[in-house]
């Protein structure tokens, strides 16, 4: 479960880099919905596997923990990203009618 909380964590991250190289920025919502997605998936997998990491012979809690701490990361920035677009159509909503 490590391994999978890991894999959707940094996919989360990899879904968010794409703004850095511009690919994302043709359609963001869904780079951005991606990530907040593997987020999701990340985060009740690295909870999964820091709970399995504490049986006998079980390994890998500091790896789920950072899954954890990178998912949560992960969608306070896409949450801060849907709030900064939702602000810009609102601000362009009153510009136009005003104008």
């Amino acid at each position: 479960m490590q391994t999978v909380s890991a894999c959707c964590a940094l996919g989360g991250v990899a879904f968010l880099a794409q703004f850095a190289t511009g690919i994302a920025w043709i359609n963001p919502g869904i780079f951005v919905g991606l990530a907040a997605l593997c987020a999701l998936i990340a985060i009740p997998a690295g909870h999964l596997g820091r709970f399995r990491g504490r049986r006998p012979g079980g390994d890998g809690r500091g790896l789920a923990l950072l899954s954890i701490l990178i998912g949560w990361l992960v969608l306070v920035v896409s949450l801060l990203a849907l709030l900064a677009f939702v602000g810009l159509v609102a601000g362009l909503a009153v510009l136009v009618d005003h104008a």
